[in-house]
């Protein structure tokens, strides 16, 4: 497939308009999906607990980008759990499947929120850390792309959102988008006097 790059800009676009968002599981219009993101991330702040962030490749870097977003922007207890001696740690002492779960066990607490990204939607991994979080007690919001059918929209979360796209990139630049709308709204909120 050729694609020039303001066909990729259009296809991004198009993914982004035609995201989906579960709530609770249950399908709802994307910007309720975004304000309940919002309101997941505010409950998180008064509460003074933390957000912990996990994905994979790209969607590891887009985490460690958007938690200081929250920390820097918000002032949010914002943490990712990429670590690289963490992970090799947990790899080996757990396998691979767990490297998310295992720190989730050990440093997460009820009301907390873990917000988790894959763009298959399908990274072992990651669900593990999804249906953990979901036990434990912690809010939980997921990013995903790639098939509507993937594992990971499918889990019941506070928030879901899913791309249709077949791309990395879009799928990686569309998650940072909708995460970036929602944090940059708090943020615009908190200065207007």
């Amino acid at each position: 497939m050729m694609m020039q790059p303001m066909e990729w800009f259009d296809a991004l676009h198009g993914a982004l308009t035609q995201s989906q968002c579960r709530i609770q599981g249950e399908p709802a219009e994307l910007a309720a999906g975004l304000n309940t993101l919002g309101q997941l991330l505010a409950q998180t702040q008064r509460d003074g607990a933390s957000v912990w962030w996990a994905g994979n490749g790209g969607s590891a870097a887009l985490c460690s980008h958007l938690s200081q977003d929250l920390l820097n922007k918000l002032g949010i207890r914002s943490q990712t759990i990429n670590d690289p001696a963490l992970l090799t740690c947990m790899s080996n002492d757990y396998g691979y499947e767990q490297v998310y779960a295992r720190p989730l066990s050990v440093l997460a607490r009820p009301g907390d929120l873990a917000l988790l990204i894959s763009s298959s939607g399908a990274s072992a991994n990651i669900l593990n850390a999804a249906r953990w979080a979901r036990d434990n007690g912690l809010k939980l919001a997921t990013l995903s792309a790639f098939k509507a059918d993937n594992p990971l929209f499918a889990l019941p979360a506070d928030a879901a959102f899913y791309l249709p796209c077949s791309l990395y990139g879009h799928a990686e630049v569309g998650h940072e988008a909708l995460i970036h709308a929602v944090i940059e709204s708090l943020w615009l909120q908190q200065k207007t006097p």
